[in-house]
C-alpha cells in the first residue's frame, strides 16, 4: 500500500512492473541540469527495445519477468559493429540502435564509463564488463577487435574452440560468476560451444544497493498477493514510510524508491486494474516524466521477491525483425573477418534479482556465439591397421627414412587381445612386475582357461594356464623378460 495525502495504492493487490533506473540519464527528470550526454540517443533506443522485449515476454504468458536490456544491448552492440547491409539494418531496428555504427560504439563507451563511475559510491556496487573469446589464428579484422577493446573495454582472449570447447565453456562460466559475484554461474548451455565456433561475446552486469530508507523487518508480515482478481498467494510483505517521488494517472500509479548515495532508483508501476502488468511506451514516458519533482513521505507496502530468468533471445529477436543475423545464408558480418561466412548461432540471457528490506541485489549476463558456415567436420585419419610411412626433407624432397607398421606392439611388452571372447581379462594389476607379466580375471565361472598367441590374425591360440576363481576373481601371471616374444592373451570359460 502507498498512502499519500488521502491517495491509497495497494502494491500487493495486482501484478506490478519495476524498473531499475541505473543512471540519471535514464530518468526523465535528472537531478542536475546539463546538456544531453552523448549516450542520450542510445538510452532512448534502449528504452524502446526494453519495452518491445518486455512485450514479447509478456505475450508468452510469463508469470514473472526480469532481464537487463542494457546487458543485451551492450553484447549485441559489439556484434553490430561487424554487421553490414541488411543484417545491420535489421539489428538497428530490433535493438533500437543508431545507423552510424561508429557513433553507437562511442555512445556505448560513454554509457559504460558513466555506469562504472558509480562503483565507488558508499553503499553501492555497480559494474559492467565485456569479454570476447576469439578463435586463435582466425582472420579477425583489427578494426573489429579494436572497437570491442576501446569502446566496450572488452577483454579479448585467443582460444581454440576446435580442440578446447569444453574447457572454454568452463572458463566463460567462471568469468561470468566472478563478474556477478556468483549470482550467475552456468550461463552457457551444454554443448553450445563447438568446433565451428569462431567468436563468443559476453556482457555481465552486477548491482548491489541498499535502500536510502530501509524497510523495518519488524513490520514485514505475510499477506495475500492477488495474482488475479479471484486468486491470491501468501507472501512476505514489507512496509515502511519512505521519502519518494510519486505519480498517478487514470491507468496506473508509480513510486520511485531511491538507493543510498547514488542516482540509481527503482520505479514500481502498478496498474489500476488487475491483470498482466503491461506498460506501453507512452505510459512509461508519462510515469517517468510525471514523477513529482520533490520527495514526500509515502507509506509503501511491497512484497519481497527473488526472480531468476533465462531467455533464449533468438526467437524473440526474430519476432522483432532481426532475422538475417541468425541465418548462415543471409548473415553479413563481413565487418568481423572481411567475409560473409559468419552467423549468430545462439544468444542467451540470464538475469537474477533479490529485493528485500535492506535493498536490492541484481545481476545479468548475455552470451552470443558466432559460428563459421564454412566449417566442416575434420576428415578422419584413423591408423588402426597396417600402414606405411616415410620421414622426408620437404625442401629437397629426399626420403630420409621409410617403413611399414604391421603390428605396433611387436617387440614390446605382452598385452591383452583387443577382442576377447566370452570373458575379458582386465584389472588394476595388469602389467609387469618382478619379471612377471600378469592380469586380473573376473568371471562368474568357477574356472577359466587362459590362451595366448603371437599374431591375432593367425588365429593360432594355445593354452598357457587354467585358473580356479575364488569369489569370482583370479590372477594370472607368467615369467617375462625384455627379450621375451610378443604375446596376446585371451580368457574364456572352460
Amino acid at each position: 500500500m502507498i498512502t499519500l495525502y488521502g491517495c491509497v495504492i495497494t502494491l500487493n493487490r495486482f501484478p506490478f512492473v519495476f524498473i531499475l533506473l541505473l543512471l540519471a540519464g535514464l530518468s526523465a527528470a535528472p537531478r542536475r541540469a546539463a546538456a544531453a550526454p552523448i549516450y542520450a540517443p542510445l538510452v532512448t533506443g534502449n528504452t524502446d527495445f526494453a519495452l518491445n522485449l518486455f512485450g514479447q515476454l509478456e505475450a508468452a504468458n510469463r508469470t514473472n519477468i526480469f532481464f537487463s536490456p542494457y546487458s543485451i544491448s551492450a553484447c549485441f552492440g559489439m556484434v553490430y559493429a561487424g554487421a553490414n547491409g541488411e543484417t545491420a539494418a535489421q539489428m538497428a531496428g530490433a535493438l533500437g540502435l543508431g545507423t552510424n555504427q561508429t557513433q553507437v560504439g562511442s555512445e556505448f563507451g560513454a554509457l559504460q564509463t558513466e555506469l562504472n563511475s558509480q562503483q565507488g559510491e558508499d553503499g553501492i556496487s555497480l559494474s559492467s564488463a565485456n569479454g570476447l573469446w576469439a578463435q586463435t589464428n582466425f582472420p579477425f579484422l583489427p578494426a573489429f577487435l579494436d572497437n570491442a577493446s576501446t569502446n566496450y573495454d572488452a577483454s579479448v582472449q585467443q582460444v581454440n574452440f576446435i580442440t578446447d570447447a569444453l574447457q572454454i565453456t568452463t572458463q566463460i562460466d567462471d568469468w561470468v560468476a566472478d563478474k556477478t559475484d556468483g549470482m550467475i554461474s552456468n550461463l552457457l548451455p551444454p554443448g553450445v560451444l563447438n568446433a565451428a565456433t569462431r567468436l563468443t561475446l559476453v556482457n555481465a552486469i552486477y548491482f548491489n544497493g541498499g535502500w536510502q530508507t530501509t524497510f523495518d523487518t519488524n513490520l514485514t508480515r505475510v499477506a495475500p498477493f492477488y495474482v488475479s482478481p479471484t486468486q491470491f498467494v501468501y507472501t512476505p510483505l514489507m512496509e515502511q514510510v519512505v521519502p519518494a517521488r510519486y505519480y498517478e494517472d487514470s491507468l496506473l500509479q508509480a513510486v520511485e524508491l531511491p538507493y543510498i548515495n547514488s542516482n540509481i532508483t527503482m520505479v514500481v508501476l502498478l496498474p489500476k486494474t488487475n491483470g498482466p502488468a503491461v506498460v506501453t511506451p507512452a505510459e512509461l514516458s508519462a510515469a517517468l516524466g510525471g514523477l513529482a519533482p520533490r520527495w514526500m513521505g509515502v507509506d509503501v507496502e511491497l512484497p519481497k521477491f527473488k526472480l531468476d530468468m533465462t531467455i533464449d533471445l533468438v526467437p524473440i529477436l526474430e519476432n522483432l525483425g532481426m532475422v538475417d543475423a541468425f541465418s548462415a545464408g543471409a548473415a553479413d558480418f563481413s565487418g568481423i573477418d572481411g567475409e560473409r561466412d559468419l552467423s549468430i548461432d545462439s544468444a542467451t540471457h540470464e538475469a537474477v534479482v533479490d529485493v528485500n528490506e535492506t535493498g536490492t541485489v541484481a545481476a545479468a549476463a548475455t552470451v552470443i556465439t558466432i559460428v563459421s558456415s564454412v566449417y566442416s567436420v575434420p576428415t578422419l585419419f584413423q591408423a588402426d591397421h597396417p600402414f606405411a610411412f616415410v620421414i622426408r626433407d620437404t625442401n629437397s624432397g629426399s626420403i630420409l627414412f621409410m617403413g611399414q607398421v604391421g603390428d605396433p606392439t611387436a617387440g614390446s611388452a605382452p598385452r591383452l587381445a583387443t577382442s576377447l571372447p566370452l570373458i575379458q581379462a582386465a584389472g588394476g594389476n595388469f602389467g609387469i612386475k618382478n619379471h612377471q607379466f600378469g592380469f586380473n580375471v573376473a568371471s562368474t565361472d568357477s574356472a577359466v582357461t587362459v590362451e595366448a598367441c603371437t599374431n591375432i590374425a593367425s588365429g593360432n591360440w594355445f593354452p598357457v594356464g587354467t585358473l580356479t576363481l575364488t569369489n569370482g576373481s583370479a590372477y594370472f601371471s607368467e615369467p617375462w623378460a625384455s627379450n621375451s616374444p610378443s604375446r596376446f592373451y585371451r580368457v574364456h570359460s572352460r
